[in-house]
């Protein structure tokens, strides 16, 4: 017999051994498959739990599986060669062999201390046998009904880890309602702290949960959001509900649940997450870039709002996402919503977002906004003055409260999120002009930031510019060609209008135009050869001829005149046209095409 840990069961065996002892008037003793005492009368009462030699007849019965009857023990070959024979005083007993099927479980048995209860083994040992025989059966059964139990608990517990484990709440319900099972992370999206629930109705927390309505009806549900209504507080949860059956009939109804902000957090990371990286990554070493650098990173740090100003192209999301990412707020999502590129009865319901059934087209179970999305993250309203005052009014409300409400909605949603917003407009004059809040304005700019135009920062183009050369040519398996001195004053010399945007598409540009290894102005995109003729015959004539007159109409005639002038220049110096061709960045077979076309 194994040695059980439920006392109910060892309680049992030393109510049997009790029971025989006391009808057939000898000392009874059970002990387990590992000859471990598990119960015993008179002097062995003493002595449970201590364990018996493995010379000992217990031992052979165990190994054996049967009877064993020693009635002479100073002739017995198994009590001859007894470790404890000096200090036994028994006269005799008879050991009956305790199994389920196959499997040993113990032994029971009869011992005597007197001659008489001797010589009664002797003369009836074989209706002593046939009575621990049918005490043995009984025995038998407890124990197969006793480890039945302890596989049925063990199982429940095995079950009980598993369900404990897994990361989706679980709660279950009989057909009446009554809570069968509920796991911690049902406990935590259900928001029910550290009320006992198992063995309670569910009417009780939520009256109105769609989880009675499966152990009603039979029909499940999938990836429904719903909005429970608790004791304290309204609870929305996602989940997915399916009918418990057994032999045709509905016993009751099982329940996933998970807290909508997590489902929207891990899907927003899956389907829409936006990388952040550290502020080391935006590139330029300009004293006007480091210095903005070194305020993001100070600003970082701080839960304050902050309004990113720039020109188009300078890199404000990249700002955004680098303070993000050194906040405390980086374990958090980071949502950007661009509001120039949403239009105006679009932008409100994908900031605030909506509930099922609030316009004609909103979707089954409605739509969480981006504030939601953003919860313990940062959100970043890029072109924020693109805003109608309309929606400025109701942003304003929820960046001062933390609260807000979707369209058709009646709940009130909390959010945490720090904002983070940017424009390239005047928010100045708007404000003078009416069309931009000037509390909202205060409300967003409490730490305003000024990103350079790429003109202001003139020593990172072209480490900029080469950056990008290789980045994309390395993507296009290309190798990245060197820029010519030529080429290098052009790009110094543009405006650059689109900032780093327009350098990074030139760098693209370039990679396409130029086969050779060095890039010759001629490879630069078209704009670059429309810049005002001052600056053009300025550059060229710095960088190739000297002496060119400005003021001229057109691209084709400053290549013109800068030919006329070179091969005037030149004159009948040998190989004067392969001389000019480099000078002006071009093959010999171009020259000599282009003095034929300008009649040179």
């Amino acid at each position: 017999m194994k040695q059980h840990a439920d006392n109910s069961f060892n309680e049992f065996l030393q109510q049997i051994a009790k029971a025989i002892s006391t009808v057939l008037n000898f000392d009874v003793t059970i002990v387990n498959d590992r000859l471990i005492r598990a119960a015993g009368t008179g002097i062995y009462a003493a002595m449970i739990g201590q364990r018996l030699p493995a010379s000992s007849s217990f031992a052979e019965v165990v190994s054996k599986k049967r009877p064993y009857v020693v009635s002479d023990k100073e002739n017995d070959p198994i009590c001859m060669g007894c470790a404890r024979k000096s200090t036994c005083h028994e006269t005799c007993h008879i050991c009956y062999p305790l199994s389920v099927g196959d499997v040993p479980l113990g032994v029971i048995a009869l011992v005597g201390f007197t001659d008489e209860q001797k010589h009664r083994i002797q003369l009836h040992g074989d209706q002593y046998m046939d009575f621990l025989h049918q005490m043995a059966r009984l025995v038998e059964k407890a124990a197969q009904s006793d480890i039945a139990v302890q596989e049925l608990e063990k199982t429940h517990n095995q079950v009980q880890g598993i369900v404990e484990s897994v990361g989706e709440g679980i709660i279950a319900i009989d057909e009446a309602g009554t809570i069968v099972c509920c796991n911690q992370a049902a406990v935590k999206a259900l928001k029910l702290g550290n009320t006992p629930v198992v063995g309670e109705n569910i009417e009780q927390f939520f009256p109105s949960s769609p989880i009675l309505r499966i152990a009603a009806t039979g029909k499940q549900y999938r990836h429904l959001e719903v909005l429970l209504q608790g004791p304290e507080e309204a609870v929305r949860v996602l989940s997915t509900a399916s009918p418990l059956v057994s032999d045709g009939r509905i016993i009751g109804a099982v329940a996933l649940v998970r807290n909508i902000e997590d489902v929207r957090k891990i899907a927003y990371q899956m389907t829409d997450g936006q990388p952040t990286q550290p502020i080391e990554d935006i590139l330029g070493d300009s004293p006007a870039i480091c210095k903005t650098k070194q305020m993001a990173l100070r600003t970082a740090a701080s839960p304050c709002f902050v309004l990113l100003r720039g020109e188009s192209g300078t890199g404000k999301e990249l700002f955004a996402r680098a303070i993000h990412y050194h906040s405390p707020r980086h374990s958090g999502p980071f949502v950007a919503v661009n509001c120039a590129a949403v239009p105006e009865e679009l932008l409100e319901s994908e900031l605030f977002g909506y509930e099922s059934g609030a316009f004609t087209g909103a979707r089954r179970g409605g739509k969480p906004g981006k504030f939601e999305v953003a919860d313990q993250g940062t959100l970043f309203l890029d072109e924020v003055g693109d805003c109608s005052l309309r929606l400025q009014a109701k942003l304003l409300r929820a960046l001062d409260s933390g609260e807000l409400q979707r369209i058709g909605g009646t709940h009130t949603v909390k959010t945490n999120v720090r904002i983070v917003s940017a424009t390239n407009k005047d928010l100045e004059q708007m404000v003078e002009d009416g069309e931009f809040r000037e509390d909202l304005y205060f409300r967003l700019n409490v730490i305003p930031i000024w990103i350079p135009p790429l003109r202001e920062r003139q020593e990172d183009i072209v480490p900029l510019f080469t950056y990008f050369l290789h980045k994309y040519g390395t993507a296009m398996d290309y190798v990245a060609p060197q820029l010519s001195q030529e080429a290098i004053e052009i790009l110094l010399h543009y405006e650059w209008p689109g900032n780093v945007r327009e350098l990074q598409n030139a760098a693209q540009y370039v990679l396409h135009t130029c086969v050779d290894e060095v890039i010759r102005p001629r490879h630069l995109p078209v704009r670059f050869k429309h810049m005002p003729q001052d600056a053009v015959a300025s550059v060229l004539s710095e960088a190739i001829i000297p002496n060119v007159e400005t003021g001229l109409t057109s691209v084709e005639n400053v290549e013109r005149k800068l030919m006329e002038e070179g091969l005037r220049r030149l004159g009948n110096v040998p190989k004067a046209k392969d001389i000019l061709a480099e000078q002006l960045g071009m093959s010999r077979a171009t020259i000599y095409r282009k003095i034929k076309k300008y009649g040179l």
